[in-house]
C-alpha cells in the first residue's frame, strides 16, 4: 500500500461562535466556521477572497473551544479532512469538515489580561 497524507493547516478568524452539543453517547462535539482571507492577482488587478471552512472539534477539545473561542478569534488549527453529505428536500447535499486535531488560540485569553492587569502594581 502506497503512503497518503490528509493533513490540513488553517489560519484565521472564527466566523461564529461554536455550537456545542453532545452526542447521543455523551460525547462533547463542537462546529465553528473558520475565515481565511487570501490576496491575488487576475487580470492585473488585486484580488480579495474570504474561503469558510467548517471545523469539527471534539471531546476535551470542544469543550474548551465552547468555552474560550468567540466570533472574530483567531485561530490555527490543523486537522484531517472528512467527508459526508446530509440530504435536503430529497437531494443529497455533500459536506466537507476539518476534523482538528490540533487547536491554538492565537488571541491573549481575557482572564490573562486581566490577571496580568492585576499584577501590574505588585513589586517584581
Amino acid at each position: 500500500m502506497s503512503r497518503s497524507v490528509n493533513r490540513v493547516i488553517l489560519v484565521g478568524n472564527a466566523g461564529s461562535d461554536p455550537d456545542v452539543r453532545e452526542t447521543t453517547s455523551g460525547t462533547p462535539v463542537a462546529h465553528l466556521s473558520l475565515a481565511t482571507n487570501r490576496v491575488f492577482r487576475k487580470n492585473g488587478e488585486t484580488q480579495h477572497r474570504t474561503d469558510w471552512h467548517r471545523l469539527t472539534f471534539w471531546r476535551r477539545q470542544a469543550e474548551t473551544v465552547g468555552e474560550y473561542v468567540r466570533k472574530g478569534a483567531r485561530l490555527y488549527v490543523e486537522g484531517h479532512l472528512e467527508y459526508g453529505s446530509f440530504e435536503r428536500d430529497g437531494i443529497a447535499i455533500p459536506t466537507v469538515d476539518v476534523v482538528v486535531e490540533d487547536l491554538v488560540m492565537l488571541d491573549p485569553r481575557p482572564a490573562d489580561a486581566e490577571l496580568e492587569a492585576d499584577n501590574a502594581d505588585l513589586p517584581a
